[in-house]
């Protein structure tokens, strides 16, 4: 049994003495299966979620891949740059192909791995459908935690967002990226500092975490550090050192005054 897997089929028609070609646009879906005896095609095999999302993001990566090489070629920066900003590939059309699966059939095999590919390649409105099937269809799976990032790395917005994954999410570790993240978030701005560094410190203090997540651990204390002793407004921890005679200072010795600070530096 032959297939004929272009998008698109070829009908030809015969009149008196010409030919005319005709162009069949067939959906991607479908795979049109012909018999070999030469005869009209017989059957459509429909073509499963996991594949259709398969072809769709290894054509965008290996566009994308073809893409970079032809950046990486170029030897002026700027011409670089501009290239980048002008031509580089959307992956728009296949997350919008993914998005449609998932909504059609959020449980089916290759879609939750598809989501997940979407997420850092998706807008906000696309990463906002990501998220809702997520967490409508997948509260378990781990990819929740990319989310979460992706949310706490936005310039603008992302809180609501985190907080509907630390209430909906299964996955502990996830619970405590996502409230890492909006901690992070909360403490940028002096209206909400005071109720970041509460949430950041409510992390630290989870029942188990030093076992569960010892890594997130740390960054919670560094991070608790970092706000109440190294932010603008703060006192300066004191530091004992050496100047560059090899003689010993300590800066709480220059507390309260004026000093010039003669910074330089190659690079």
């Amino acid at each position: 049994m032959m297939k004929i897997k272009p998008n698109w089929a070829i009908a030809l028609i015969c009149g008196s003495g010409f030919m005319v070609t005709s162009h069949v646009i067939a959906d991607p879906a479908q795979t049109i299966v012909d018999d070999p005896s030469g005869s009209a095609p017989t059957e459509v095999e429909v073509k499963s979620a996991k594949d259709q999302i398969v072809a769709a993001t290894r054509a965008f990566d290996q566009q994308a891949k073809g893409f970079m090489k032809k950046v990486r070629a170029l030897k002026d920066r700027k011409k670089m740059m501009e290239m980048y900003r002008n031509e580089r590939p959307s992956p728009a059309d296949a997350i919008t192909l993914i998005l449609k699966l998932a909504k059609e059939s959020p449980k089916a095999e290759g879609v939750e791995k598809g989501l997940t590919w979407g997420i850092q390649r998706a807008n906000p409105d696309q990463l906002k459908e990501i998220g809702a099937i997520l967490l409508a269809h997948h509260k378990d799976s781990s990819s929740l935690g990319i989310l979460a990032m992706s949310y706490g790395r936005m310039r603008q917005g992302g809180e609501a967002e985190l907080k509907e994954i630390i209430n909906n999410a299964r996955d502990e570790k996830v619970r405590h990226g996502a409230t890492y993240y909006l901690a992070s978030k909360l403490v940028k701005s002096e209206a909400t500092k005071a109720e970041g560094l509460a949430l950041m410190k409510k992390l630290a203090a989870t029942p188990g975490i030093d076992q569960s997540n010892p890594q997130m651990l740390a960054q919670a204390k560094g991070q608790i550090n970092v706000i109440e002793n190294l932010s603008i407004g703060c006192t300066a921890p004191d530091i004992v050192g050496k100047d560059h005679d090899g003689k010993e200072f300590k800066l709480s010795d220059y507390r309260g005054k004026a000093v010039l600070v003669d910074f330089w530096g190659i690079w």
